[in-house]
């Protein structure tokens, strides 16, 4: 037997000394070495025909197309995301696959939380700075009759109103400044206005409900209608503020839209009432304390008079020192009331502000007219 040094294949020589392999066409001799089944190393190399027809049996890797170590490092990579895909995906689950009524993926994005037009405004008079000493100034103007309100109602409205219009700024450290006696004139001209109205309704009313014997529904509605006046007379100054105008502050009709809107009426409720409703429980615990002070000062003045005749000049020397003593309490429990108050007035006048923004009060016409009438002023 003879083995072929080229492809290997055994078989039986014709002629050992000039052999052809039937399998590949390799000639070479058939020594004891080949035919024991090793090729021996004085065997002839193939001739060129015979290697040019065994070439077709050993591709190369260029006849192959691609590098050997390309082929290598693609059969590696295939063979290691398998592995991984096998490995992090259950037995039997196609990692790919998704199932008939499995939850999305996809979160929906979640409201933003905006705190109330009140919450705000107690947020911005809380970081305004020197705060206390801004109040102390406006609590001293109260003590004058007529011009307090009116600084007051100037000072905290502007405040509003570069609020609503997008301006927003720490409290001013100058109280009067341009702009505030104008809109707290304004103000004061729509408060005086509609009092004189409300007053007359409210004696017509009162007529015709004492007429027809409802005085207990009477009553009864005049609270309900001071409680929506509060809010509604807010709206009413802050869009006297807005637009310059005693006129636009008049027009019921764009009030009342602004105070009806759909989810804006609850807000100017807790904008106006809620602090309202601190500074009138503050007001009324300074007056009972007033009030103890007093009877008790007084009440202790008589126990001590003897009860022998008096002449009147003692009597009224003694009621004038009792009133002279009560003074500094009035002031100090004055000026604690005026505090408050003019705190409140502030967070109030600044909720509005936010209320009113969503509105977009630089769009309207009354707004733009004002803003065109003093531009021609300056010009």
């Amino acid at each position: 037997m003879a083995t072929c040094p080229t492809c290997g294949f055994t078989f039986e020589p014709a002629d050992p000394q000039n052999t052809c392999c039937p399998q590949c066409g390799t000639l070479f001799v058939a020594t004891s070495e080949s035919v024991a089944g090793e090729p021996s190393d004085d065997a002839p190399a193939a001739s060129g025909p015979a290697q040019a027809s065994a070439a077709p049996e050993q591709p190369t890797s260029a006849q192959n197309g691609a590098p050997e170590n390309d082929a290598t490092a693609s059969s590696g990579a295939a063979s290691g995301n398998t592995s991984a895909s096998a490995s992090a995906a259950p037995a039997g689950v196609n990692p790919t696959e998704t199932f008939p009524g499995a939850p999305e993926t996809s979160i929906a994005p979640q409201p933003v939380y905006q705190p109330s037009p009140l919450k705000r405004a107690w947020m911005d008079f809380k970081a305004s700075p020197g705060k206390l000493w801004i109040i102390f100034k406006l609590a001293l103007f109260q003590f004058v009759p007529g011009v307090g309100s009116l600084v007051l109602n100037g000072y905290v409205y502007t405040w509003a109103r570069e609020q609503a219009l997008g301006r927003h700024l720490p409290l001013p450290q100058k109280i009067v400044r341009p702009g505030v006696l104008d809109n707290g004139l304004y103000i004061y001209g729509v408060s005086v206005i509609m009092t004189v109205a409300l007053f007359v309704l409210a004696l017509l009313s009162a007529t015709v409900f004492g007429a027809l014997g409802l005085g207990a529904v009477y009553v009864l509605l005049v609270i309900a209608f001071i409680i929506c006046c509060l809010p509604f007379f807010a709206a009413m100054y802050t869009r006297t503020a807005l637009c310059g105008r005693v006129r636009s502050g008049l027009n019921v009709k764009r009030a009342w839209s602004l105070f009806a809107a759909p989810g804006k009426t609850g807000q100017i409720f807790a904008a106006t009432w809620a602090p309202a409703i601190i500074s009138i429980a503050v007001t009324l615990l300074c007056e009972v304390v007033w009030f103890a002070v007093v009877v008790g000062s007084a009440a202790s003045v008589a126990y001590s008079m003897p009860s022998a005749y008096l002449p009147d000049s003692y009597i009224v020397a003694q009621m004038l020192s009792l009133m002279v003593s009560f003074i500094p309490i009035t002031l100090v429990l004055c000026f604690a009331i005026f505090f408050v108050s003019t705190t409140a007035s502030i967070v109030s006048a600044r909720a509005l502000g936010y209320w009113v923004q969503d509105f977009h009060p630089e769009g309207w016409p009354e707004y733009q007219e004002n803003v065109k009438y003093y531009m021609d002023r300056a010009v």
